[in-house]
């Protein structure tokens, strides 16, 4: 399954790259993230290994993030494993002609097992999060500098 989201955030193209690379923002606009432990390699950077570990409908999700490729602060790509599913997101952030960043995000998602099915009904679900995730996401970014204009 193969999914593109696109929005566009009022902030600065390196101003988005540093929110996006922190892993502390990541409990921030992901509420259902509940730890990030990294595992190896040097942390944000092509070859490094984390756990992440959600909270989905009251179950334990455990998903790990290999970063595959990194070129600040254009892109960022990983594969992201879980008991369910593989996938493959790239991420990409380009600069508007007006200041602004267009944050361009696709996933391509393998399911294993039952999920091959079931995915298809949930593909709503998949696209909300994700478009919700991405909106947290451009609302933290934008208020954190709203906060720094005096």
């Amino acid at each position: 399954m193969k999914l593109k989201y696109e929005l566009v955030i009022d902030a600065d193209r390196d101003t988005v790259w540093k929110a996006f690379d922190s892993t502390e923002n990541l409990l921030r606009w992901q509420p259902t993230l509940k730890r990030f432990d990294h595992r190896s390699g040097e942390v944000g950077q092509p070859g490094a290994i984390s756990e992440l570990t959600y909270e989905e409908d009251g179950r334990q999700v455990v998903i790990t993030e290999t970063l595959t490729e990194r070129r600040e602060p254009d892109f960022m790509a990983g594969i992201y494993e879980s008991k369910r599913a593989t996938m493959l997101n790239v991420n990409t952030f380009e600069e508007t002609e007006d200041g602004r960043t267009r944050w361009t995000s696709w996933s391509n998602m393998s399911f294993k097992g039952l999920m091959k099915l079931l995915a298809i009904f949930m593909i709503k679900s998949f696209r909300r999060r994700t478009e919700d995730d991405m909106q947290r996401f451009k609302l933290m970014v934008e208020t954190d500098l709203a906060a720094q204009t005096p």
